[in-house]
């Protein structure tokens, strides 16, 4: 049975009122992802406030239900050694620090695509339009290898020249307009806390159901968050680098604290 303490109660209801309570008053769940969840650095959308409202947003209810188990799960005893206050705000930092390192990391994946596709612009050519696609997108770069192979033997018919021009218009803004959602930074840095903390606590796993040592699953989290961020997969959304960068703060916030248990 789970033991709920004060901040990890209150920060479940927040959560699920965040995700309930649009699903009424709003025609399009997307359009408070739009305004709440942690865009570009560059974007014209971006505010300061999306480093933390981010992380109180959620796409759907898998999404929602599997950061909730985990806050539910390990929050609670990380609360009762912390204490609520220094808790609360191990949760808020470890969310600012993931956004950050999320955006940085963010910045300098997205930077050179924007640089590269206004160059293009100066420059519109079909081996340009080619070349764009294929060096920052080889999904992108297939799905349009009809198009290029249309453009290639009309590049002097404008038409084909503005559809081109569109296309790079709609990946730009794909890249610096999509928001990032969840509390899952702060959850990996609530996971490795925990790991770090209580390092021989026998969990039990659900899939498969067999008992295994904290920091064995951890560890686990951590390597394949790594593996997933430098691996990305086509299709792959998930913002790998803000697990990390929540492991990373949760890690120097325990140890700048010397934060020690009696487990």
């Amino acid at each position: 049975m789970f033991n709920l303490t004060p901040i990890v109660k209150n920060l479940l209801i927040i959560n699920v009122v965040m995700f309930v309570i649009p699903q009424f008053i709003l025609p399009n769940h997307n359009t408070f992802i739009e305004m709440f969840g942690l865009k570009y650095f560059l974007s014209p959308g971006f505010f300061p406030t999306q480093l933390l409202t981010y992380a109180l947003i959620h796409a759907n209810f898998s999404h929602l239900f599997s950061n909730m188990f985990g806050l539910l799960a390990f929050g609670p005893m990380l609360e009762m050694t912390l204490g609520p206050k220094r808790f609360l705000l191990f949760y808020i930092v470890t969310a600012l620090g993931a956004a950050l390192i999320y955006s940085i990391i963010h910045f300098f994946e997205v930077y050179p695509f924007v640089d590269a596709a206004q160059l293009y612009q100066l420059r519109p050519s079909p081996e340009n339009f080619a070349n764009l696609l294929a060096d920052f997108d080889q999904n992108t770069y297939q799905s349009y290898l009809v198009f290029i192979d249309e453009f290639a033997r009309n590049s002097q018919n404008p038409a084909f020249s503005a559809e081109a021009e569109k296309i790079v218009d709609l990946l730009v803004s794909s890249r610096i307009n999509s928001p990032m959602v969840g509390a899952s930074g702060a959850i990996f840095g609530i996971i490795l806390a925990f790991g770090y903390l209580y390092p021989n606590m026998q969990m039990m796993l659900l899939f498969p159901p067999i008992p295994v040592r904290a920091k064995y699953l951890v560890g686990f989290y951590g390597l394949f968050a790594l593996y997933s961020a430098v691996q990305k997969a086509p299709g792959d959304n998930v913002a790998h680098f803000a697990h990390l960068g929540g492991m990373l703060v949760g890690f120097l916030l325990i140890r700048y604290w010397k934060v020690r248990s009696n487990y």
